[in-house]
């Protein structure tokens, strides 16, 4: 701990966050151990849309795993996803080797391709370094090597480069002083490791539709839950959370911050997003106090939380069987992404991130244009430290902002009952609105706040229908004036 600190004060960093268990987080033997022998590399398109002008996001499948799904299930997804990312393809892909998936994203991104998500049980790229903080060695999964795709990555030493011999031994140790920038994002959704792997896609598909086309009441609630070796650093986190969410809860107080305060009173309220500053391992939350937080009792809880940005060491180590970052994300009835680490570590300086979440960014532009502040004028070993596990869980096509865009200054929640009713979301060519007693006109607003059509002459009592036609696929919001104020109900035009 003295070391550490130490360390945070010389570099102008926090203490980072490790895992205190010292428990086996799963080697790379034993991945290797279980996964399939490499086959020859290939790609079999299974459905894309909105690609007039090429493919911009690509939803790399496991061979298979797709026709598992309820039919019409990945159609679904993609035309979900296409109104804020552009053309979306989403294709199979043989179980061959990282290095070759990263060729395939290095020409699809020639021809301008800006991220993918790895779906089901797909090859995975390790690391083996040095921590320039803990003054120990690491061996990890690493997925941004899908993301710095002309970097000079390889693989010299056998074992640890400060205690190893020249040669290879399946791990990247070694890279290249220049050109470490990304450029595309990258997520992984693995469901295998925590449950079902069927069912587990199927049920957090059925609920990323349901959120793209209803979301959650507004206005939203978040939480920065910080335990005691952040607590100077604490406003500063919550400040760059309020770049995207101005109601932003900040529990840092050492008398507060526990094991039994985050499950009993935080994790059974209704959150939008979770960001919890905790030592960690991929299996468990170590507060200080404790008691210790264990993915068996997030899963119990089914905390109702959408987003997490998990500062919490390896809790992201997708690889390991009921890691946290897949439990929160896949294994509860809301989770729909998380960030955070295979490694010790976690994200810091996180402001470009949330600010492209609040100018109504996706997931993985934001995460994009993190890793590029972050890489801009090299990037340092206390860098590499802190970061180059950081991976993303879920859907990075998803905007969290995308429910309060367009909305009014002095929007209301629609009151109950409501005042407004969308009939059909999502709609195709047009939409019908339908107005209880108390509402006077309707103005449909798109996610920048232009209105696009309205009917001031609307009245309760009425059904109004709007022409959407010519109007772009994506999230729209009903506007209408009640006795209570405003009232905004957001829906989709497919």
């Amino acid at each position: 701990m003295f070391l550490t600190i130490i360390l945070a004060v010389i570099t102008g960093l926090p203490p980072i966050t490790r895992d205190l268990t010292g428990a086996d987080p799963g080697s790379w033997e034993d991945w290797v151990a279980g996964e399939p022998e490499p086959v020859p590399f290939s790609v079999k398109p299974l459905f894309s849309c909105s690609c007039d002008d090429g493919i911009d996001f690509a939803v790399l499948m496991e061979e298979g795993l797709a026709d598992s799904l309820t039919p019409g299930t990945i159609e679904r997804w993609a035309l979900d996803m296409a109104p804020w990312v552009g053309g979306v393809l989403v294709a199979e892909a043989s179980y061959s080797t990282p290095e070759e998936i990263r060729a395939w994203l290095s020409e699809m991104h020639g021809q301008g391709l800006d991220g993918v998500v790895l779906v089901g049980d797909l090859p995975v790229a390790w690391v083996m370094m040095d921590n320039a903080f803990t003054r120990s060695s690491e061996t990890f999964p690493c997925d941004y090597f899908l993301m710095d795709l002309d970097g000079l990555w390889e693989d010299r030493w056998i074992g640890y480069p400060s205690a190893g011999r020249p040669g290879q031994d399946g791990k990247y140790d070694t890279w290249g002083t220049s050109g470490l920038a990304p450029e595309i994002y990258c997520a992984r959704i693995m469901p295998s490791k925590i449950g079902a792997e069927v069912s587990l896609l199927q049920a957090y598909l059925d609920r990323n539709h349901l959120w793209r086309t209803e979301g959650d009441p507004l206005p939203f609630q978040t939480l920065c839950y910080v335990d005691d070796d952040w607590v100077p650093f604490s406003a500063e986190f919550r400040d760059a959370m309020r770049r995207l969410y101005p109601l932003v809860e900040l529990v840092s107080d050492p008398q507060q911050t526990c094991g039994t305060d985050y499950k009993e009173n935080r994790l059974t309220a209704v959150y939008q997003w979770i960001s919890p500053f905790v030592h960690s391992s991929p299996l468990l939350h170590q507060w200080s106090p404790g008691p210790d937080t264990y993915w068996k009792e997030v899963k119990a809880i089914d905390p109702q939380a959408r987003f997490y940005n998990l500062f919490a060491c390896s809790n992201c180590r997708f690889t390991t069987s009921n890691n946290m970052g897949s439990i929160y994300v896949l294994g509860t009835s809301y989770g729909l992404a998380a960030v955070g680490s295979t490694k010790t570590g976690s994200m810091l300086r996180f402001e470009p991130f949330y600010q492209t979440l609040g100018e109504g960014g996706c997931l993985g532009e934001a995460y994009f244009d993190w890793w590029t502040a972050i890489t801009a004028g090299g990037f340092s070993s206390y860098e590499m430290s802190w970061h180059l596990g950081m991976v993303m869980i879920g859907d990075p096509t998803l905007v969290p902002a995308a429910p309060m865009l367009g909305l009014p200054d002095d929007w209301i929640a629609s009151p109950e009952p409501a005042v407004m009713t969308i009939l059909e979301n999502p709609c195709v060519s047009s939409v019908r609105v339908g107005l209880a007693d108390g509402a006077s006109g309707v103005r449909i607003l798109d996610a920048s706040g232009r209105v696009v059509a309205s009917n001031p002459a609307a009245r309760g009592g009425d059904t109004v229908e709007f022409d959407m036609r010519g109007l772009p696929s994506g999230i729209y919001t009903a506007v209408t004036e009640s006795p209570a104020g405003v009232a905004a109900v957001r829906f989709a035009r497919l």
